[in-house]
C-alpha cells in the first residue's frame, strides 16, 4: 500500500461513525475499525458531509430500500466480496452521500487516484444495478458519515466513459460549500433539463385503455413523433382499431403482469384506476413519461407515486381530466421555469 507520509497522514485503527442498524435505528459506534485499502482501493478522509431528506428514507426504509438491496451486475461477486464498504442487506451502513473529502491511501494497483487529492465523491453508480434501482454510496456502500471511508477503484470508474467518481477540487472553497455542490446540482438541473413533451422517438411505447374510454389523441400524438415499438393492452376492438389505423405494428398483450418492468419511455393511460396506474410506474425506463389520460372519471384514492423515480431517474408525469391524450402531453413545460399562471406545489424544499 503506497499510503504517503506517516506522519503527514496519520491514520488511526478506529474512528467514530454514523450507522443504520434497522429501520429507525441509528447508532454511534465510537470504535468502527477504519479499514486498510486492498490493491485497487484508496481510504478518503471526510472533511464535510451534508444531511439530505433522502437519508431518512433510507432510515425509514432500511433494508425494503432499492439501493440497499445486492449489486446484481458491473462488479463480479468476488469483487465485492472485497470492498468491506459493501454492506447489502440487513447489514449496517453508513450514511451520507454530499461528501467532500481527502485521499489520504492507495492500494499499489490503484492508477486514476493519488493520495493528496480533495475530492468531491458523486455517489450514484448507475452501471451497478440493484433489484429495483442501482447501488449508491451512502446506501449500500457506506457514505460520509464517518471519519475515513473506503472506495475500490474498479467501482468507481464510469465504464465506457472512463470518467471519475472522485471529482479533484481545488483548495480554495471551504469543505462545507463544496459539500453543498451534489444538492445544489439537483436545483441547476431542474432548471436547465429540457423537458420531452411527446413520446421519445423511436423509444418504446405502451398503450393501456380501460374499458369505457377511447383511445383519443393518439394518432396526432404519433404524428409527431413515431416510437420503435407500440404495446398494448385494450379493453376492445375499437380501441385497438383506433391504434392500428395510426399505420403502428401493435403488439398486444393481455394483461399487466405480461408488461412489468419492461422500460416503457412512454406509457399512456385511458382509465382511472388507482391500482393500475400504480403498477404501471413500474414499468417505466429511465427518463420515461407516464400520461395518465382520465376522461373526466375521477381516480377515487390517492396513487402511491415513486418520488424517488422522479428524482434519481428523471421519470415524469402528466394528465389531464379530458379524453385526449394531445392535452396532457402539450400541458408539459418545455423545461423548470415557472410560467405565469401556473399552479405550483412545492414538496419538501429546503
Amino acid at each position: 500500500m503506497n499510503g504517503g507520509d506517516p506522519n503527514e497522514w496519520p491514520i488511526p485503527a478506529t474512528q467514530h461513525a454514523i450507522q443504520i442498524v434497522a429501520a429507525g435505528r441509528t447508532v454511534h459506534n465510537r470504535e468502527k475499525t477504519v479499514p486498510v485499502p486492498g490493491a485497487h482501493q484508496l481510504l478518503v478522509k471526510m472533511e464535510a458531509v451534508g444531511i439530505c431528506f433522502s437519508d431518512t428514507k433510507l432510515l425509514h426504509a432500511f433494508t425494503s430500500h432499492p439501493r440497499k438491496s445486492e449489486v446484481l451486475s458491473g462488479l463480479d461477486a468476488d469483487v465485492l466480496a472485497q470492498i468491506p464498504s459493501y454492506a447489502p442487506g440487513r447489514l449496517p451502513t453508513v450514511p451520507g452521500h454530499e461528501p467532500v473529502g481527502r485521499i489520504v491511501a492507495v492500494g499499489d494497483l490503484v492508477r486514476r487516484h493519488r493520495v493528496g487529492e480533495r475530492c468531491l465523491i458523486q455517489t450514484d453508480y448507475r452501471h451497478l444495478p440493484t433489484a429495483a434501482a442501482n447501488a449508491a454510496f451512502g446506501y449500500n456502500f457506506e457514505g460520509g458519515l464517518q471519519e475515513y471511508v473506503l472506495l475500490d477503484e474498479r467501482m468507481i470508474i464510469e465504464p465506457g466513459t472512463g470518467e471519475r467518481f472522485l471529482i479533484p477540487v481545488g483548495e480554495e472553497a471551504g469543505a462545507s460549500a463544496i459539500a453543498l455542490v451534489e444538492p445544489w446540482a439537483c436545483v441547476e438541473a431542474s432548471y436547465v433539463c429540457r423537458e420531452r413533451q411527446g413520446p421519445l422517438p423511436g423509444g418504446r411505447l405502451l398503450v393501456v385503455a380501460d374499458a369505457g374510454h377511447a383511445v383519443d389523441g393518439i394518432a396526432a400524438v404519433l404524428e409527431r413523433a413515431r416510437p420503435a415499438g407500440l404495446t398494448a393492452l385494450l379493453a376492445d376492438a375499437a380501441q385497438r382499431a383506433t391504434l392500428e389505423a395510426t399505420g403502428s405494428a401493435v403488439t398486444s398483450v393481455a394483461a399487466l403482469n405480461d408488461v412489468t418492468r419492461q422500460g416503457f419511455y412512454d406509457i399512456v393511460y385511458f382509465g382511472a384506476d388507482a391500482a393500475t396506474i400504480e403498477v404501471l410506474q413500474d414499468c417505466l425506463a429511465f427518463r420515461g413519461l407516464m400520461n395518465v389520460v382520465t376522461g373526466g372519471v375521477a381516480i377515487g384514492r390517492a396513487v402511491a407515486v415513486d418520488v424517488g423515480r422522479v428524482h434519481y431517474d428523471l421519470t415524469r408525469w402528466t394528465g389531464t381530466q379530458g379524453a385526449s391524450a394531445v392535452e396532457s402531453y402539450a400541458a408539459i413545460p418545455a423545461d423548470g421555469e415557472v410560467r405565469a399562471g401556473d399552479r405550483m406545489g412545492v414538496i419538501g424544499a429546503a
